[in-house]
């Protein structure tokens, strides 16, 4: 087994800047020989049940196997999510290294994007003369668009302009508010001269608003982003940025990391971003991008995104008549060997998954409910229901959870391993692991979709078991009899009525009418308990000499019936009727009873 690991907690891998940091640590993670283990979340999606399963994520990995960890706390939107993981990392002991722009708690790499946001403020005023600079910020990622905010204040300070409120606006990224930021931009025929957009998707679509106003860009204004984005750089004219080198990012974060393993004191450390200067700041720009090229892509993208929402439905559809875990994995299975260049794809879930809570033991009078305490208490056991290695299914195991998967699983394999998790109810939990061939990352947005609907099949196997543990218990209080176990008369008559719709096709349906003699006699004699008793071996009889096909029922006080699908004339009614007398002569016979039990059977 790799002796060697690191873990990444991280979210939306399957963000551009996600992936790019994730190929990062990756790389530089094996060139010093730790192998990684992802833990990827999707916080402040609206995700149903998933978003509430993910909150187990910080549970998932074995600590004490770990070396250290690389946090890319960022990545997350959730703030309380962001300090619950922050926590267990502090409790865990281990070294942390914390990719974060604003307010790290553990020894951070960050990237350096102020000087360049600078660095364009400067642009704009030495080589466009710009007097009046503006700043469009986003509200939904307000952190990150506060800091750079701060930046902007700071470079309008050094180039002797002034700071004021009626050049910010921040925006909530509908198509509205890119009008409205307009508008309120050149309120009182005031154009500005330039416009510094927190990110280049903010950039793009401000330059769609103002092109549908009737402005020019960059005639009219210059407009700038920030992240490199292949959207703005397939604009015409190409959009002024800041390209960020995420994945070095990632590879300093690993270095870091294993400097602080060695005991080697570090500080925060700072990657430089730098300006791509395209055309929508005034420069004259001329740009060797094909297109064509990048229209095709959008088309693949747009392709495949319509694949993945068909097949997505096809699989809740499929999902939605599935009622256990083994028809389930087969569909999984399936969608296994549908992610590109997946080479493993694991499902585990803690053995106890799928057991009944205390409550509904205790109220169905469970016979489990006797030992559910022992079962609660089997939480360091772990199942691995299903395992897909390079396009063949591998058996389930069980094993304990202080590892990830199970050691012929977790060899020495250079892999990557990313854990999704895709259970969380009460004290258990589940999780998938994939893993990617050359530890390529692709890990497409689609895959979101799949999650959700594993985690919904779970969760509605768990909760079919309990409702089919309230709905024969119901059962068994309106329809059974309490001192046999057979149906009562209204049991009896339902199933009864059951079984004769299908006549046709198994067969000529008997019933047979059993009453108990001198059971009045056994009762004023011996007392009704005795009589009780009687009647329960009469019930033994019946039992014994009958199978799961036969409806029986005490329909009343003396008499009991029973209906029998009988294909062979007569011989299987013959049979029971000699087998109820033979088992009451053989059970006198051997009984210290001072009565005999005996009945009647009559056919009607």
């Amino acid at each position: 087994m790799f002796s060697k690991k690191i873990a990444l907690f991280i979210s939306h891998i399957y963000g551009e800047y996600q992936r790019n940091v994730s190929q990062g640590i990756i790389d530089k993670a094996l060139e010093y020989g730790y192998q990684t283990e992802i833990y990827t979340t999707n916080d402040g999606e609206e995700l149903g049940g998933l978003s509430k399963t993910e909150e187990c994520i910080f549970r998932l990995p074995v600590y004490s196997n770990l070396n250290g960890v690389v946090f890319a706390s960022g990545t997350y939107s959730s703030m309380d999510f962001r300090e619950k993981i922050t926590n267990t990392l502090k409790e865990s002991g281990i070294p942390v290294i914390e990719i974060n722009d604003t307010d790290p708690v553990f020894t951070n790499v960050s990237m350096d994007n102020s000087t360049m946001i600078a660095a364009i403020i400067d642009h704009f005023v030495s080589m466009h003369n710009a007097k009046r600079i503006c700043y469009l910020g986003c509200s939904p990622e307000a952190a990150i668009s506060d800091l750079r905010l701060d930046i902007y204040k700071k470079a309008l300070i050094k180039n002797d302009l002034e700071f004021s409120d009626k050049n910010v606006y921040i925006c909530n990224e509908t198509r509205e508010d890119y009008f409205a930021a307009l508008e309120y931009f050149t309120s009182g025929n005031s154009i500005p001269d330039a416009i510094i957009c927190y990110n280049d998707r903010l950039a793009s679509n401000l330059i769609i608003a103002a092109e549908e106003k009737g402005y020019r860009i960059p005639e009219d204004f210059g407009v700038s982003g920030c992240d490199n984005s292949a959207a703005g750089q397939n604009m015409i004219p190409a959009l002024t940025t800041i390209s960020s080198p995420v994945y070095e990012l990632g590879q300093i974060a690993v270095e870091n990391l294993h400097n602080l393993i060695k005991g080697r004191e570090l500080s925060n450390t700072a990657v430089f971003a730098k300006v791509i200067y395209g055309g929508t700041c005034g420069c004259s720009y001329r740009s060797d991008k094909k297109i064509h090229l990048y229209s095709h892509a959008l088309n693949n993208q747009i392709a495949d995104l319509e694949k993945s929402i068909i097949m997505s439905s096809k699989m809740a559809s499929a999902f939605s008549t599935v009622d256990n875990i083994e028809d389930g994995l087969d569909f999984i299975a399936e969608f296994a060997g549908e992610i590109e260049n997946c080479t493993g794809f694991y499902l585990a879930l803690s053995s106890e998954w799928n057991n009944l809570s205390d409550r509904i033991l205790a109220l169905t009078d469970s016979s489990e409910y006797l030992d559910a305490n022992n079962i609660h208490n089997a939480s360091d056991d772990m199942t691995l229901y299903l395992a897909v290695q390079n396009g063949k299914r591998l058996p389930g195991c069980t094993f304990k959870n202080n590892v990830l998967l199970p050691d012929f699983i977790m060899s020495e394999s250079e892999d990557a391993r990313i854990v999704s998790p895709v259970y969380n109810h009460d004290n258990s939990y589940g999780y998938i692991v994939m893993t990617f061939d050359n530890n390529r990352i692709n890990y497409p947005f689609k895959l979101i979709q799949w999650l959700v609907n594993v985690s919904s099949l779970l969760n509605n196997i768990r909760n079919r078991k309990r409702i089919n543990a309230m709905t024969s218990h119901l059962e068994d209080i309106y329809m059974r009899d309490e001192l046999t176990g057979f149906y009562n008369k209204a049991g009896y008559e339902y199933y009864k009525k059951k079984l004769i719709s299908k006549a046709p096709s198994l067969g000529k349906a008997t019933e047979l009418a059993i009453t108990i003699n001198n059971l009045d006699t056994i009762n004023e004699t011996y007392g009704y308990d005795e009589g009780n008793f009687a009647l329960q071996i009469l019930g033994q009889a019946i039992s014994q000499s009958t199978d799961d096909s036969v409806v029986t029922g005490r329909i009343r006080g003396t008499e009991f019936a029973m209906i029998i699908q009988d294909s062979q004339d007569d011989m299987l009614v013959e049979t029971v009727i000699k087998g109820i007398h033979s088992y009451l002569d053989n059970y006198a016979n051997l009984s210290s009873k001072e009565y005999k039990i005996t009945a009647n059977i009559l056919k009607r």
